[in-house]
């Protein structure tokens, strides 16, 4: 089954000081080069963010080619995505507009969230997965 990236994985995959989940997010990025993964751009342009923040711009630079030689497909917001995720938003107030474009991302491709945020459990439609 596709899954939907959220930033929350990226930011584990290049952050995560704890062994057992450096371990289990390089076998997860393995099984998601597959064709079974799929980047939203906000997750893409969350995880530069923090990594310019945390250390950098050379550093997120690097990050994002990184993410780019993956082989992970990267989704960039469509006009339809951003309608969908509007109307996500509005029936889901307190849930972040990222999070909303990342649902709408999962929706559309039929695949399930990859993420330990809780907001994505209150979207309807919704299935999260953690590693």
């Amino acid at each position: 089954m596709k899954q939907v990236l959220d930033s929350r994985f990226l930011v584990e995959y290049f952050y995560s000081e704890d062994k057992s989940t450096q371990q289990k997010l390089l076998r997860k990025m393995a099984e998601l080069k597959t064709g079974e993964g799929i980047i939203p751009s906000i997750a893409l342009c969350e995880t530069v963010q923090l990594a310019c923040t945390k250390e950098g711009k050379e550093k997120a630079n690097l990050v994002y080619l990184l993410l780019l030689t993956t082989g992970i497909k990267i989704e960039s917001l469509t006009s339809e995505l951003a309608k969908e995720a509007g109307l996500l938003k509005s029936a889901n107030r307190n849930i972040p507009v990222g999070d909303c474009i990342i649902a709408a991302t999962a929706i559309s491709n039929h695949a399930v969230v990859l993420s330990d945020d809780p907001h994505f459990d209150s979207i309807k439609g919704i299935k999260r997965t953690w590693i």
